[in-house]
């Protein structure tokens, strides 16, 4: 399955449940990161291209640091799909790895 599937099959779900996939809502997009300082570059990049960032540092064994880029969008397998890739790109040039994405159901 693609990703694209994998993300159409998602919203599928999500619409499903009562959720209405056409109006506009906050899309989080999380990130990993081994340490501190590639988890702030990817966030400094992430907010020069329009998207609203949070760093935490979580328990977790091996890359600690957690990137939630969010976004006000109307939610597509399309749009999220695209937004996910752009964003995967930017966090591996970080040293980061993307780690799902994820929104309110409305």
């Amino acid at each position: 399955m693609s990703v694209l599937d994998e993300n159409a099959a998602i919203l599928s779900g999500i619409e499903a449940d009562g959720s209405d996939l056409g109006s506009p809502r906050r899309v989080d997009f999380a990130h990993v990161f081994p340490e501190r300082r590639a988890a702030d570059a990817f966030a400094e990049a992430a907010t020069r291209v329009g998207f609203e960032v949070g760093i935490e540092e979580v328990d977790r064994e091996g890359d600690p640091w957690d990137v939630i880029a969010s976004k006000t969008m109307i939610p597509s397998a399309e749009s999220i799909t695209s937004v996910e890739e752009h964003l995967g790109r930017m966090a591996q040039e970080h040293g980061g790895v993307p780690d799902g994405w994820g929104s309110e159901r409305v």
